[in-house]
């Protein structure tokens, strides 16, 4: 039981990293249907973000369950292309170097890990930020600002069933970079948003690796 509960909650760590993922780079390479002024948004975001090697931001996170109740939570995101991310909050670091995958829960003094996988229960970054978007329609629904930043507001609404129900997302004007998304799914609705952007400043490999501390348990799944 234990193990199940510790490797279910490492399988909830990995969508959160997806979910972070997508915020950072939905616009790569999508290929959505969207309204002529959407498309023109779009192509500027792509123009920004599809040479970029690293990038790193702070975020913030909230989230309401539809069953009742909800969390917060704050950090650092830090990602290289391809398959290179780190996650920093209060609670939770998680990190993948591509090849292998760690969660460790500072309250718990406990690390899991694993291989990267492309398969099963765990995701592949690059298949789903590649695909995912694939299934969306792309609308242009207006204009908001986002902690003082005037944006675009693009609507996206999945072209067949699935857990995601829409999603909305805040582009920057002036900047053309992703400033906030909400991704309302049939669990839940999550809000992320982005402050402080840094792209392309020389993210070291070593950060996409971590060194067990000492008297810290370790569970391994490989």
């Amino acid at each position: 039981m234990k193990k199940s509960f510790i490797f279910d909650k490492f399988i909830h760590n990995y969508y959160i990293m997806r979910n972070l993922f997508f915020l950072f780079f939905i616009f790569l390479l999508v290929n959505v249907s969207y309204s002529q002024d959407a498309q023109e948004i779009i192509k500027k975001v792509q123009g920004n973000y599809k040479d970029i090697t690293d990038a790193k931001a702070s975020f913030s996170q909230s989230t309401n369950y539809n069953s009742g109740g909800s969390e917060k939570s704050s950090g650092i995101i830090y990602i290289k292309k391809e398959d290179k991310y780190r996650i920093e909050t209060k609670k939770t670091i998680m990190v993948t170097d591509g090849k292998t995958a760690w969660t460790y829960t500072l309250s718990r003094k406990q690390v899991v890990i694993d291989y990267y996988k492309e398969e099963g229960n765990t995701f592949s970054p690059n298949k789903f930020l590649f695909n995912y978007p694939q299934n969306f329609y792309s609308d242009l629904e207006g204009e908001e600002n986002v902690s003082g930043v005037p944006c675009y507001l693009l609507k996206l609404t999945p072209r067949h069933r699935g857990n995601i129900k829409s999603a909305k997302i805040w582009i920057d004007k002036e900047a053309y970079l992703i400033r906030k998304i909400t991704i309302a799914s049939k669990e839940s609705t999550t809000t992320y948003t982005l402050n402080n952007i840094d792209l392309d400043i020389g993210i070291g490999d070593s950060k996409f690796n971590f060194s067990t501390p000492q008297g810290v348990e370790v569970i391994d799944l490989r």
